[in-house]
């Protein structure tokens, strides 16, 4: 966004620009504008960006201060020529190339037919992490470039989260089968695809459009990212850090934030075709793209269709003892549309518009019947508008309303006889957001934003006729806070404290079913050197109960007390067994903290690493407590849960507020005969700690022919967790069906013109299947993906816009490493659906046109 600019500013700026070239900028050196450099700038204001830029691109670069602070440029991520990033920056702070020599380029003031148009809407320069335009999170933030998701050769959003080391594959994914019994959570219930940070559940991860809260999906409260049509995603950045003092609720193990297009101009259809050469799995994807990015605002739209057929038993050679019917991997077909608009009306106002909507149909068969058919509908969708005013030059206001929601239509056939029922959820909420300098501190600018909103959630479950229809809903206000003030006035000169920065902010939520929590953070942000950046943080978040945990059914049962493990005397004896939903929950709560570092040697601009030590303490985590009920009253670890001769009085009350009660004690009720009551109904029992080591590395080497850019991510993790108070900690990461100890991604892109070669190595280390006694172990899982892509140089139609590419993912075709616990929950299944993929070998080729 431009204002007009003054001849009496220009000259005043151009003065400004002489007397801090000395102080900001490196010292002289020959500008080289041709050579590929691999940028990461946040977004920020211009004057900031363009100190970064010329340090990274080792380019002396004198500007006008006072036009480049009032701007701000979006976030530059990838590997450019200076002369293709210029050109891209440029645009948004009002400035061109007045003179360049062979040290130095001097930027002026664009006069106004020079300006090209603005492509990027405001909203856009907020960098996920925090609420302050130009702000720099001081948590860790891996971003997935578009060029990363065009390398990979995935088709689907799923698969490129589920690559990530941070992440887990389990929870409700596709492809997970036999690895509930550990955790009721590892079920592909609805084939959604969701994010798991840490391994601590889909629902301990908050989901984000373009900043903009997703509703969530079936009961277990992760939101699906399904639906989110990949060719409209510029980025995604997650945020592996607890951030409810910014997000609020579910942000414990973090954020990942899918950041959609907004400055496309033209249109592509794409389409993938592809299958598994051991059977199974045909894959088809057919993409509509088309945009225009102008000077008033932009327009993207994406229309997705994708299918994938199933993958059964008896497609595969190490599942030969399943019944062949049985589903391994779900057929599905899902329909995506996303349209995504913003429009100037002035240079003080921007509208922004999101609009999403999806429906996925999935079914399965399991191994136990070949005349039972499962089947899910699931539509959803996502709506969000941005109001978006500048006060003042400093001062910008946002008002964002957003309705979002999904259904999951399930229908089951047995025997010929038809079963339905239904989950639905649904948000909307209204917020706003103000940000800008506060005051002018002697060390720099004192920057805050402040923010409220209310939200509604809402949740069914059943359809009206059936006994355990439910419909629940909570109302949300929150208030939050951020605060980022430079505790030294930087330097382009001074050694060892060349940046020091302090990131405070806090919010609290009011919950109408169980009331207030409140979470603060503080961040620093420390710069030694030039290229190297130090940052830690410390913080608290929560996570509410979900609906399903709090308000589902209260189911009784009466059982002789003997089979929940009675050893008493007394004749005729019975029990209760509670079992249900827990009103009286508590929000689940943790505290965590990091320490990093990135490092971006001076004199070798495309290299960067960066590494990040984190601990979270999860505590008060809602779970059923008594694992095995059969010695519920004789297990002195189930004592905080067993009540024992409960009185009549206290009978009465339990029997009137259950809503299903059933007697199986081979008699009458009589509640004399009452030894004990096994409250087994939701409690914040368990707690859980996660510690570990986050490290990556990315450098661009150029060759006499093209260039190769390189990778390496890794995550290294453990995860203890304390079932109930009364029992001792037990290690989860590394053992079956839970987050592996290490999980890697390596690989290297070469690319010369239209050209390019990409090679990806995955790895899971090996695990200890705890499902048996004695324990045994299992191998770690690596695997191979290539893509090979070329785009046509041809510049006439039709071949003009083309690319073809081909991808081998698996390419040894590596089977998943034996595990023998699963096989207790599915006879036959032998290998860990969490942690590896029944679909071996998948080799797709892609098309596309562009115009």
């Amino acid at each position: 966004m431009f204002k007009r600019i003054t001849k009496r500013r220009v000259l005043s700026s151009s003065v400004i620009a002489i007397a801090i070239g000395a102080a900001l900028l490196s010292s002289p050196v020959s500008a080289d504008l041709s050579s590929k450099i691999t940028f990461n700038i946040p977004a920020e204001d211009a004057a900031k960006f363009l100190n970064d830029f010329s340090t990274q691109a080792n380019i002396q670069i004198l500007f006008p201060y006072e036009i480049a602070a009032k701007h701000t440029i979006p976030a530059l991520e990838g590997t450019y020529t200076a002369s293709e990033a210029l050109a891209l920056i440029l645009p948004n702070c009002g400035l061109e190339i007045a003179s360049q020599t062979d040290t130095t380029i001097t930027l002026r003031a664009a006069s106004t037919a020079a300006v090209p148009p603005v492509a990027e809407a405001p909203t856009e320069v907020i960098v996920t992490g925090t609420h302050i335009r130009g702000g720099n999170p001081t948590s860790p933030v891996h971003t997935v470039t578009r060029a990363d998701i065009e390398n990979s050769g995935y088709a689907d959003i799923g698969q490129v989260i589920r690559s990530l080391p941070e992440n887990f594959s389990g929870g409700q994914n596709p492809g997970v089968i036999a690895a509930s019994a550990t955790n009721l959570a590892n079920d592909n219930y609805s084939n959604a695809a969701t994010v798991n940070l840490r391994g601590l559940g889909t629902d301990a991860t908050l989901v984000l459009l373009n900043g903009h809260r997703l509703s969530a999906d079936y009961f277990f409260q992760g939101s699906d990212i399904s639906g989110i049509p990949l060719a409209a995603i510029q980025r995604i950045e997650v945020v592996p850090d607890g951030a409810s003092a910014l997000y609020g609720s579910d942000a414990v193990a973090g954020v990942a934030n899918f950041i959609t297009r907004r400055n496309y101009n033209g249109a592509e259809l794409s389409g993938t075709f592809g299958g598994a050469t051991q059977g199974g799995g045909e894959q088809k994807n057919i993409s509509l793209l088309g945009g225009r990015a102008g000077g008033n605002g932009y327009i993207l739209g994406n229309l997705e269709y994708a299918s994938q057929s199933g993958i059964v038993a008896s497609q595969r050679d190490f599942t030969d003892e399943v019944a062949p019917y049985t589903t391994l991997l779900s057929p599905q077909e899902r329909k995506s549309l996303f349209i995504g608009a913003g429009r100037k009306f002035s240079d003080d106002l921007y509208l922004t518009v999101d609009a999403l909507v999806s429906e996925r149909y999935a079914k399965t068969r399991p191994y136990f019947s070949d005349t039972y058919l499962g089947t899910t509908r699931t539509p959803a969708y996502n709506l969000a508008a941005t109001l978006e005013y500048s006060v003042t030059d400093n001062w910008k206001t946002r008002l964002t309303g957003v309705a979002s929601g999904s259904q999951n239509k399930l229908q089951s056939i047995s025997s010929g006889v038809v079963t339905a029922s239904q989950l639905k959820n649904d948000i909307q909420y209204l917020e706003l957001t103000a940000d800008g300098t506060v005051a002018r501190l002697p060390t720099g600018d004192l920057k805050m934003a402040f923010g409220g909103g209310y939200r509604r959630d809402h949740f069914v479950v059943g359809e009206p006729s059936q006994s355990n229809y439910q419909v629940s809903h909570r109302s949300v206000g929150y208030l939050y806070a951020e605060a980022l003030a430079p505790l030294v006035e930087p330097s382009a000169t001074r050694v060892g404290l060349k940046e020091l920065e302090l990131s405070l902010s806090a919010r609290t939520e009011n919950y109408s079913d169980f009331g207030t929590s409140t979470n603060p953070k503080v961040g620093l942000r420390y710069v030694p050197v030039d290229g190297l950046t130090m940052r830690a943080t410390w913080g608290t978040s929560f996570k509410a109960p979900s609906f399903y945990q709090a308000y589902q059914s209260s189911k009784l049962y009466l059982f002789p007390a003997a089979i929940l493990g009675y050893t008493g005397s007394q004749p005729n004896a019975t029990a209760l067994w509670l079992l249900g939903g827990n009103a009286d929950l508590k929000p689940e709560t943790s505290s965590s903290w990091t320490l990093g570092a990135d490092y971006t040697p001076t004199n070798l601009k495309s290299l960067r690493l960066s590494a990040t030590y984190f601990d979270i303490a999860y505590k008060d985590r809602v779970v059923q407590p008594v694992a095995d009920v059969t010695v519920g009253f004789s297990n002195p670890n189930y004592a905080p849960f067993v009540t024992l001769d409960p009185s009549a009085e206290a009978q009465a009350i339990l029997v009137a507020n259950a809503q299903e009660f059933y007697n199986y004690s081979g008699g009458d009720y009589d509640a004399g005969n009452v030894v004990g009551i096994l409250n087994d109904s939701y409690q914040n029992a368990t707690a859980q700690t996660v510690t570990g080591l986050d490290v990556s590395y990315r450098q661009v080497f150029d060759l006499p022919a093209g260039t190769i850019s390189a990778f390496a991510n890794a995550t290294w993790l453990r995860l203890k967790q304390q079932t109930i108070s009364t029992v001792p900690n037990v290690l989860l990461s590394g053992t079956i069906f839970n987050a592996p100890d290490l999980k890697a991604r390596a690989g290297l892109t070469w690319q010369d013109g239209g050209l390019s070669f990409t090679g990806l190595a995955n790895f899971i280390s090996g695990e200890t299947d705890t499902g048996v006694i004695p324990n045994v172990s299992v191998a770690s899982w690596t695997t191979i993906d290539l893509t090979l892509a070329y785009s046509l140089p041809s510049t006439q139609e039709p071949w003009r816009g083309v690319r073809i590419g081909l991808t081998a993912s698996n390419l040894f075709d590596r089977d998943p490493p034996r595990a023998v616990s699963p096989s207790i929950s599915v006879p036959g299944i032998y290998y860990d659906s969490t942690n590896s993929s029944v679909m071996g070998r998948f080799v797709a080729l892609s098309l596309t046109k562009a115009w």
